[in-house]
This record gives structure tokens, sequence and C-alpha cells, in this order.
């Protein structure tokens, strides 16, 4: 099989994900019979049930498989989040190029293609990017989830196997792929107490030793906005991308004296759109207005003196903040307006 793959890329060209824009009219000639009368690139985007946005896989040399991108235009990929659409994509892409590798089908794939498909991707030494067992798992789970949904409609067999497992006498669960990695710990968490965390932020992000003292050569940059970066992850158990999105006026504006101080986290910015109330130590809440009147501010006069904030009209930057859950914006032309934002709506803009 090493022998196969070898030289995946440069003999079988590379699959690729891709996300369809259709929102241009594309004028044909009319001269051309051939393309006169066709419908525009939305057009015909619509006819087909194709979404703004929507992904699918093309191969370096123009091949697509068009029962594989109608998956992502299923229902089931349509109530996905925008995350897991790209990560089932790239999964494809691999799990195809495989197959192209050995000569091997989507519609006609086995159980030893799975097998195969995971050796290739953690052990086989002609690999130069193997993954660890974590990440093929999730492949796997993107394979099986479109053979479940290709099964009935194409008539094909799906090859990632589900092993059974009889718990008790009246519960049957699943217990995974046959072909899933040994090597993943699933509920193997270690957890850091607050005394472990501080030594990992201190050392990692401050440049310090275990004693507390500055380490000679450090060469760290912003240790100020990663430090309250990541006592915000672990002060608010709020994920990544949500803790990054929160802005200034959405700080609690209560006093700093308090242990707690409760925050409410966008829909728009949590997972799955469902928002929700969360709590703010005080001293994230010290660190964050910390770093908003140091570092930060610091690299915003240097942005300033730099002239990176001169740009287009059409930008709105805030001005202020209003009562009734109301903004005031400015263009670049200097005209302010008042917007609200539950309904996005702006009054007449005024001077």
């Amino acid at each position: 099989m090493s022998d196969q793959l070898r030289g995946f890329r440069s003999r079988f060209g590379v699959w690729y994900l891709r996300r369809c824009e259709p929102d241009r009219a594309v004028p044909w000639s009319a001269s051309d019979p051939v393309l006169a009368g066709l419908p525009s690139l939305r057009e015909f985007a619509d006819s087909h049930g194709t979404r703004p946005g929507q992904e699918f896989l093309i191969n370096s040399d123009g091949r697509v498989i068009s029962e594989v991108n109608s998956f992502f235009g299923s229902l089931r990929m349509r109530n996905r989040s925008a995350g897991t659409r790209e990560k089932y994509g790239y999964a494809l892409c691999m799990w195809l190029g495989f197959l192209d590798a050995v000569g091997g089908r989507w519609d006609t794939a086995g159980a030893e293609n799975v097998e195969g498909f995971k050796f290739w991707r953690m052990t086989d030494e002609s690999n130069p990017e193997r993954v660890a067992g974590g990440t093929v798992s999730d492949n796997l789970d993107a394979v099986n989830a479109f053979y479940d949904w290709a099964a009935p409609r194409f008539g094909v067999r799906n090859p990632v196997i589900r092993l059974v497992h009889q718990r008790s006498s009246s519960y049957t669960g699943t217990a995974g792929f046959e072909a899933a990695p040994h090597v993943v710990r699933d509920r193997d968490v270690k957890w850091l107490d607050p005394g472990g965390y501080a030594l990992w932020r201190d050392v990692g992000l401050r440049g310090l030793d275990r004693e507390g003292r500055e380490v000679s050569g450090w060469r760290g940059r912003n240790s100020q906005r990663d430090c309250t970066f990541t006592d915000g992850l672990y002060g608010t158990g709020l994920r990544l991308t949500e803790w990054a999105s929160t802005l200034m006026l959405e700080l609690p504006g209560e006093s700093v004296s308090r242990n707690y101080s409760t925050c409410r986290l966008a829909s728009a910015c949590a997972k799955g759109g469902r928002g929700r109330r969360y709590w703010m130590p005080r001293t994230v809440l010290a660190d964050a207005l910390g770093y908003c009147e140091g570092e930060r501010a610091a690299a915003v006069r240097r942005a300033q003196r730099a002239g990176r904030y001169e740009r287009p009209a059409e930008v709105l930057v805030l001005h202020r903040v209003l009562g009734q859950r109301r903004l005031q914006l400015v263009d670049g032309t200097g005209t302010l307006m008042r917007v609200s934002p539950p309904t996005g709506r702006s009054s007449p803009p005024r001077r």
C-alpha cells in the first residue's frame, strides 16, 4: 500500500474544499449559440437548490463527484454549524484522495479501504503528514455520516463498520467504529487547579521561572494581552471564539469590588446561536480593563500615528453608547447616525 500512496498528490491531483458564491450575474454572450439563453450562475444555483456559501469538493484536475457534493446541500448538513461542515469537507477530501491513490471508488469502498485509510493517516511512513488518533476518529465520523446519508439514496454500502456491545439485558449501545484508533483518550481528562494554571501561565506566557523570577533571554510579546485572554477562558469557562468576540462595551459596568459579575453572551457569538448568562470573576474583569488601558491603548496610539485607522467611507466606527440599547456610529465622512442593535434599523443621519 505504501508504494501505491507514494506520489499521491502528483499522480492523482488534490481534492479541495470550496464554497459556492453564485451571487454574480454572469453576462453570457448572446452571439454564442451554446451560451446564449443560459441562466446566470445565481439562477442556475437556485434551480438546483444550491445555497450561497455551500461547500463543495473539486479536484485540481477539475473533477467533481456530484453525489458527494449533494451531501453538503442536504438538510442534515444545513443544520450543522459552519465549523462542522468545514471539518467534514476536509475529511472527505482526504478520503477521496486516498481512494484515488489505491484505485478505489467512493461507491464501492469497503471496510478494508477504511483500515487502509487509518493506516495511511496514522502510520504509513510514505505519508509525511501523519496525524494522531483523535484526528482519524473525526475523519471516520465524517465518512460515516456521508455514507449513512448516501446509502439509501444511491444504493451504496457504508464501509465504516460500527461496533455494538450488549451493555445490559435491556440496553444496546454503540461503542465506536471497528477501525477506530485504540490510542484515543476519550474520558481521561486532566484538570488544572488554580495553582497549576497560574504556574502554566507565568512560565509559558509571562517568561517567569517557577519562583516567579524573570527568565533571562525571554523574547515573548504581548504578555499582558495573552494572559488576559487565557485568564478569561479559565475564569469564565467561555469558548475561544466566545471570549474573543467579547466587546469592551459588553464588559460589566459594575464595581470590580464584587467577586463575580453577571454577563450576557450574545446569541450571534455563542455556539449553536444560543446566548446565555455567564459569570466573570473580579480578577478577570480587572485584567481586561487593565489591558484595555495598557497594552491595547498603546497599540491604538501606534496605529493612529501610522495612519492605520484611515479607512473607506463605508466602514462604521462606534462613537458612543446611548441609552435604551442604542449606539451612535460615525462613517468615514464624519456623519453620525443612531442604530438600534436589536432591529438593525437606524434613524436618519444627524450631524
